[in-house]
């Protein structure tokens, strides 16, 4: 059997060697939770990766996958999805060759809401605008919705393939604000395939954190270090012994 799992960077096992590092592969937890169950592993992961970006790039691996075999009756996903106020952006067609350096994941670049600083050092004028735009126009109702259409577009499409899947949540998105899209949207995703969808106190994040788990010494984004990785594997793991989904 083969683990797949994809999300952002706290799937990808950032800044567990040093300062700003993108991924660590094999101190992450899917990595320790292939090893429980016996399974090898595959991770799509990246830092900064938004909901869309897991949508793209695990799309893209079950197309070819079935471009070589005729199932995935073999394979597992486990889906950590990134908050809501992320997005991408395509590699600009006209830009100079420094700003092209940017799009460093596979020729799309990374947006979040709260990297101003950030952006403001390393972004060129035209992309710092296309960035506080964004931001401007990104208020409380869009975000989720983008969120749980890519949640639902996963989620279906995995069931239309029949792969087996898990659904977890890198940190709590709220998704409280009265809408109607909102309230019909959350009632169309899976609670078998995402148990703990709207339990803030199942998030990755706030269980490492109340469970003791503790920050990276080379963090500057409240990135966990190894330990924690393999406490979370564990946690999933006996999650996956008491459940009937693989």
């Amino acid at each position: 059997m083969i683990l797949v799992a994809n999300g952002c960077s706290h799937t990808a096992g950032a800044e567990m060697e040093y300062v700003s590092q993108r991924r660590c592969y094999e101190k992450a937890w899917p990595k320790y939770l292939s090893e429980l169950l016996g399974y090898t592993h595959i991770n799509l992961s990246d830092s900064g990766a938004s909901g869309h970006r897991v949508v793209r790039t695990t799309m893209r691996y079950v197309i070819d996958q079935f471009s070589k075999r005729k199932d995935l009756s073999d394979h597992f996903f486990i889906i950590n999805w990134p908050g809501a106020h992320r997005t991408e952006l395509r590699k600009l067609s006209d830009g100079s060759d420094e700003e092209q350096l940017l799009f460093y994941d596979d020729e799309w670049l990374p947006l979040i809401v709260g990297n101003d600083e950030s952006y403001k050092r390393t972004f060129s004028k035209r992309l710092y605008t296309y960035y506080k735009s964004w931001v401007a126009t990104s208020e409380a109702i869009k975000p989720r919705l983008d969120y749980l259409h890519d949640i639902i577009l996963l989620q279906n499409f995995f069931l239309l393939h029949k792969i087996k899947f898990l659904f977890w949540s890198a940190s709590y998105v709220n998704l409280t604000p009265a809408h109607k899209e909102l309230e019909g949207y959350k009632g169309l995703i899976h609670s078998k395939t995402f148990p703990y969808f709207t339990d803030v106190t199942q998030s990755y994040t706030v269980l490492l954190k109340n469970n003791g788990q503790k920050i990276s010494e080379y963090s500057l984004h409240s990135h966990y270090d190894e330990n924690a990785q393999r406490w979370f594997a564990s946690y999933l793991h006996s999650y996956l012994a008491n459940s009937s989904i693989i």
